[in-house]
């Protein structure tokens, strides 16, 4: 148990399991991105595995605007505020003092959005910034501001006409950065008309990979998805990159998906078809996590606050309806798996997190946030 956890026990909400079908190997510490309903703040929850399937909850953390997410390495975590575009780095045994907080946007302009950030290392990150055409190259072990930034992924080549291609989520496999990028048209009403992409950058060079599929005029990966707004995950026994796509909701258009990337040959395979508009059994693909070759979820869009959770097998694609009912027919902001094995979905209708045992499909525990939970990261 963490010293500092119990110092703020008066700021704790506690909640425990009585289910122990799935005891952890390691406690976890969770940091989740949280906003009011009405979108007027946000702010940030740090829960702490107490002892396996015991969880605490320390709420309402650096309240600011409502746009924001976390991401997490090691023994610190990281709260982007997109509206301002500043990220401020933490670290899990202090939750309440910044040990930083720097900017992500050029200095001659705004409208960064950082949309996610991904590790190398300790001393090494890249954050998407979803408002630009250019990732930015971080240390995230610096300690002043101007030792930050340390270079730039340039993604101009994937321009679609507004000068902006939209990067959304990216993943590292071996030494290779696989970055997915929308490609909305801003100056037809954000419409879902360009092929998507996924750039492939060595991690090591910080250089573009030519994946040489033929009669493209870029060097990434075109897709048949449209739209992957969120998630993206690696199996290393399948050896597959697997990315959802959402495909056009505004329009009704069922274009999304799960789609697949060998990440040695770059080759491509639709893995689960959203459908069409007559037929489309499990709505809008709108979240996607996956732990092991046979065991994953996905989250299915009908409708806003109408989502539903499915088991799915990446290896055979078998998919069945979650049988917890706890997060069915609720608002699912987003889905992740932490270190063992166990699935949080962040219910954004409820203010809560539930914890599922995957291995079972049960319900461990739910644990309020008390403002609604938008995305969640693990201290690793």
């Amino acid at each position: 148990m963490k010293i500092y956890f119990l110092l703020l026990a008066v700021l704790l909400v506690s909640a425990c399991s009585n289910d122990v079908s799935h005891q952890a190997v390691v406690d976890v510490d969770v940091v989740v991105a949280t906003r009011a309903p009405d979108y007027s703040s946000g702010a940030y929850s740090v829960i702490n595995e107490l002892a396996a399937n015991s969880f605490m909850a320390t709420n309402e953390l650096a309240p600011t605007s409502s746009d924001v997410f976390v991401a997490a390495y090691g023994a610190h975590y990281y709260f982007f505020n997109k509206t301002d575009a500043s990220v401020t780095k933490y670290s899990y045994t202090d939750a309440t003092t910044p040990v930083w907080q720097f900017s992500v946007n050029d200095a001659a302009d705004t409208g960064a959005n950082p949309y996610a950030m991904i590790f190398v290392n300790e001393t090494k990150a890249y954050i998407l910034r979803y408002g630009k055409a250019t990732a930015w190259i971080v240390n995230p072990s610096a300690t002043i501001e101007s030792d930050f930034k340390t270079g730039e992924l340039d993604l101009t080549a994937y321009d679609d006409g507004d000068g902006i291609p939209e990067m959304a989520n990216g993943i590292i496999v071996g030494n290779k950065l696989f970055i997915t990028m929308q490609r909305l048209d801003r100056n037809n009403f954000w419409s879902h008309t360009n092929i998507v992409y996924v750039a492939v950058f060595d991690v090591t060079t910080d250089q573009e990979i030519d994946t040489n599929y033929p009669g493209d005029a870029v060097m990434g990966i075109p897709m048949e998805i449209i739209n992957p707004n969120t998630d993206i995950a690696y199996d290393a026994v399948l050896n597959k990159v697997f990315v959802q796509g959402q495909g056009d909701y505004f329009g009704g258009n069922y274009t999304g998906g799960i789609e697949s990337i060998d990440p040695d040959t770059y080759n491509t395979l639709l893995e689960l078809d959203d459908g069409d508009q007559i037929t489309h059994d499990y709505g809008f693909i709108s979240g996607l996590a996956i732990s092991s070759a046979t065991r994953g979820y996905f989250v299915s869009y009908v409708g806003w606050g109408d989502n539903y959770l499915y088991t799915y097998n990446p290896a055979t694609g078998a998919i069945q309806l979650s049988t917890v009912t706890a997060v069915q027919g609720i608002n699912i902001a987003s889905i992740a798996f932490d270190a063992n094995g166990r699935l949080w979905v962040a219910d954004a209708t409820n203010a809560t997190v539930h914890i599922i045992d995957a291995v079972n499909d049960t319900l461990i525990d739910s644990v309020s946030t008390v403002l609604s939970p938008i995305n969640m990261a693990f201290a690793q």
